[in-house]
């Protein structure tokens, strides 16, 4: 079981350290210019393990390159597509404040080996999610791959999941919609205490494009508007 939180911002009291927005991927990144310099013995990168930072905006802990981060900043994208810009300016606001971002695994690489389903299915990288879930009890997630959601519903898997969720109140619907584009399909999952919306991968998914993300722009700015209007209340 894991006994400590693996986030990439940090946490603000009464914003994102609970019922917030949580962003979720597969595991941490480790690019392959990154593996080369740590394997050329050459100093790391720039890193401040104590800076505060959003996940808007991470400079403060890793300096510009945090701007050229392609993950990043197609998310930045969809959500200004979906129409909540992020402020990138400092730490930014109350909204800024409401997100944290983590991954499904505590491991990392520059991609997963084999099947994703498989590597996600596995008891200890299912117990780090489900630690996540059981201290930040998130009121709205973000799945930032689609086969993350496929191992939500594992029975094992689920009946955890929703001691903290609640119920769920609205079954699992991936939606496809019509596009002149390559199509993907967009899961929606509602529980008593947690909206669950699954995505593409942003950075590895051949062919998607912003303008079909966009597609979904009314369904996932409701939910985002949920929880902005609960942490302003």
């Amino acid at each position: 079981m894991a006994h400590e939180l693996n986030l990439a911002n940090s946490l603000f009291r009464g914003l994102n350290d609970t019922r917030g927005i949580l962003i979720c991927g597969y595991e941490w990144g480790f690019s392959q210019e990154d593996q080369r310099i740590f394997s050329e013995g050459s100093p790391p990168p720039f890193f401040d393990k104590d800076a505060t930072t959003t996940f808007s905006n991470k400079m403060p802990a890793h300096g510009s390159r945090a701007l050229a981060w392609r993950y990043d900043n197609r998310i930045h994208k969809w959500f200004e597509l979906w129409g909540h810009p992020l402020d990138r300016e400092g730490l930014g606001g109350p909204f800024e404040k409401c997100i944290v971002q983590t991954n499904w695994c505590n491991t990392g690489g520059h991609h997963i080996e084999g099947s994703y389903f498989e590597k996600l299915s596995d008891p200890a990288q299912v117990d780090n999610f489900l630690f996540h879930i059981g201290k930040l009890d998130p009121a709205l997630i973000l799945f930032m791959g689609s086969a993350i959601i496929d191992v939500l519903q594992q029975p094992a898997v689920m009946a955890r999941f929703v001691e903290t969720a609640g119920p769920e109140i609205s079954p699992l619907r991936k939606i496809q919609k019509d596009f002149g584009g390559k199509r993907f399909k967009v899961g929606f999952q509602d529980f008593k205490r947690c909206s669950v919306v699954s995505l593409p991968h942003p950075s590895s998914s051949r062919g998607l494009s912003d303008k079909y993300v966009a597609l979904f722009t009314q369904e996932i700015s409701e939910l985002i508007s949920t929880v902005k209007l609960a942490k302003s209340a």
